[in-house]
């Protein structure tokens, strides 16, 4: 018990030893010079902070509302493998109903296209990946919710590609593409089994409306699961805009003689169901990164790295065990609380051009139950309006949470902890590896201005 008190008392002594009245003009260009008079100000608070997974995310469309869809495969030697693949279903066109194909049709071909979200991709683009493409056997449903481990009933034993073993494809976002004499914006063309546009053209009272299609061609399912990589490959996670007219399946045909060409487009509206699946490899990823996760949940790990990734990977906790004892001597008022993490540049870690650092990332309160809460008060405070974005300069995320210090210094909030997250984590591959609270060169801090007032 005498050992456990002192300890306590050393603790608290070195959580103060290098807090001191504030003299400089650190944070004066966010707050009045009066606010900061006879301020002390300390960074030497310690903040804990290790890895959890965030693998429980909606990634339906009725729930992320109007985003990319991701599908890719990165071999990230931190991370380890991720493969991001999608789901969705399709409707008449424009939702037209009694739609024929006139006299004596023949089928000439059966096309895939799928628009990119133009100039944008994660990873390295020139690594090939190969694409499958499933029927589905099971009904999707816009109004249902559908998660980052959701999946979809298909025929796995058909790939419905026009060799049945897949298509090699290098992402394009960024080179427009011609189709005949037209230039199109940039989008990936993939051709399909002729039998898939045979099946209409037999029986086309599978297209009388958008609910007969649905019954009969329940959708598709996307992946490269299959892309085998080696040596130096990355390879890439590609955005996808199914709400691009662009997006559809083409079924081109000719009548009789008459061999002008004619196109019925199966389409995605913004009512079709459609959700990304992601899979996480993690036996060729940082041990340190993996080590902090249960069972091992060697969590000291993060007080050198922690790692931070979006489609449903990991997140990061947060606490700060010892604000509390701010006010062992009595209340005080937060003038300025900042908590910052710094980009890791270190080589091992650091490599902007295949993984880009996130644009932006997302603080949150969370409770011993797991219940997450926005910091709306918090980023009141925060006069910048840098809240979370990355601060390219000084290569650090910083979040002003004044409101939450002082309630914790004071005692006011027993039940109240942090995690950080990539912003739109649910449809958004970027990666970055931060530091801890005993990296050297990058560490975490809580900088904090206050003043006694009891």
């Amino acid at each position: 018990m005498i050992k456990t008190n002192l300890l306590s008392v050393l603790a608290i002594a070195l959580l103060f030893a290098s807090c001191k009245k504030s003299e400089s003009d650190v944070g004066r260009d966010v707050l009045p010079e009066g606010d900061l008079l006879n301020a002390t100000y300390c960074d030497t608070a310690t903040v804990i902070a290790y890895n959890i997974l965030d693998d429980t995310l909606r990634t339906d469309e009725s729930y992320t509302g109007n985003v990319a869809n991701l599908v890719g495969t990165m071999a990230d030697p931190i991370f380890g493998r991720t493969d991001a693949s999608l789901y969705f279903n399709l409707t008449n066109p424009n939702n037209t109903t009694d739609i024929g194909f006139g006299a004596d049709p023949k089928l000439d071909s059966v096309v895939l296209t799928l628009a990119y979200q133009k100039d944008n991709y994660y990873g390295d683009k020139s690594d090939p990946l190969l694409f499958n493409v499933y029927r589905l056997t099971q009904d999707m449903s816009y109004d249902s919710a559908y998660y980052s481990y959701s999946t979809i009933a298909h025929n796995t034993s058909e790939d419905i590609t026009y060799s049945g073993t897949g298509k090699q494809v290098t992402i394009d976002p960024i080179n427009n593409v011609y189709e005949g004499d037209i230039l199109y914006a940039p989008h990936m063309r993939i051709k399909l089994k002729n039998e898939i546009g045979q099946q209409l053209i037999d029986d086309s009272t599978h297209l009388r409306n958008t609910e007969a299609l649905m019954a009969f061609f329940k959708g598709l399912h996307i992946t490269t699961k299959n892309t085998v990589f080696s040596g130096n490959d990355y390879g890439c996670i590609a955005y996808f805009d199914l709400t691009s007219p662009l997006s559809k399946v083409s079924i081109y045909y000719h009548n009789g003689t008459n061999f002008t060409t004619k196109k019925l487009d199966l389409t995605i509206r913004s009512t079709s169901a459609k959700f990304n699946h992601y899979d996480h490899d993690y036996s060729q990823a940082s041990s340190q990164l993996t080590q902090q996760f249960a069972p091992t949940n060697n969590t000291a790990l993060g007080n050198t790295n922690v790692f931070l990734q979006g489609m449903a990977s990991t997140r990061i906790k947060i606490n700060l065990p010892y604000i509390k004892h701010f006010s062992d001597s009595g209340r005080i008022a937060v003038n300025k609380a900042e908590l910052i993490f710094k980009v890791d540049k270190s080589s091992t870690y650091y490599d902007v051009t295949k993984f880009f650092v996130p644009g932006r990332t997302a603080l949150e309160g969370v409770n011993a139950a797991g219940t997450y809460s926005g910091l709306s008060l918090d980023q009141a405070y925060d006069f910048t309006g840098l809240w979370g974005y990355y601060d390219a300069t000084n290569y650090e995320y910083h979040f002003p949470i004044p409101y939450s210090a002082q309630r914790l210094a004071n005692g006011l909030e027993t039940d109240l902890q942090f995690t950080l997250r990539v912003f739109q984590h649910h449809t958004n591959p970027a990666r970055v590896v931060l530091g801890g609270k005993d990296n050297a060169a990058y560490p975490a801090k809580l900088k904090l201005w206050y003043t006694k007032v009891e």
